[in-house]
């Protein structure tokens, strides 16, 4: 019996994990995904927020490969400061780095960046408007979890042991409906038998 109890109680964690984690990331995933067909050029935020996969070790080791990092919208240039993290575009590729110095040109306000571990400084400035936004959180190695996700065969089968585990799920219920009801059938035939 205890190992029956084990199993069911493997089998619904499994399933809690499935539904609180892998599915909000799923539909995450299917948001960017369907957004990126409408407006290609602008990057999705939901609430302000921005995530974005790093994908090079050029802030190694504050933020790695393969982990996801949250931005948010900045309001104004007096928003980011020296030794702020921030992600911009620049020569359609998005980047994370540092801001080391911050400049006054005319009434533009750029930011000369660097990766923790780049021993140079990024050779283009940033103008305000190339900004995505500032360094908010960061989720490691997240992406990698992503990347396994977006693969077809592993998006199926998450999806057929979703909907196995469902139809389980409405088994085991009809079962404990069916047990309780002859439960409930057998006693009254007692109580009949012995009036």
């Amino acid at each position: 019996m205890k190992k029956h109890g084990g199993i069911n109680l493997i089998k619904k964690t499994s399933i809690i994990i499935l539904y609180i984690i892998i599915i909000p990331i799923m539909l995450y995933d299917l948001y960017l995904i369907v957004h990126s067909f409408i407006n290609p050029d602008i990057t999705p935020s939901v609430f302000g927020y921005k995530t974005f996969t790093i994908i090079s070790g050029s802030m190694e080791p504050t933020i790695n490969i393969d982990d996801i990092i949250i931005t948010k919208n900045i309001n104004s240039s007096n928003d980011i400061k020296i030794d702020d993290i921030i992600t911009f575009k620049t020569n359609n590729e998005i980047v994370t780095h540092r801001v080391i110095e911050i400049e006054k040109k005319g009434n533009n306000t750029v930011y000369t960046t660097k990766g923790d571990k780049n021993e140079v400084t990024d050779i283009v400035q940033v103008e305000y408007d190339q900004i995505e936004g500032k360094y908010f959180r960061k989720i490691p190695l997240l992406g990698k979890v992503l990347s396994i996700l977006k693969n077809k065969v592993v998006f199926e089968s998450i999806i057929v042991f979703l909907v196995l585990c469902f139809l389980w799920q409405n088994k085991m219920v009809k079962r404990k409906v069916e047990r309780s009801k002859k439960r409930e059938r057998y006693e009254n035939s007692r109580k009949e038998v012995t009036l």
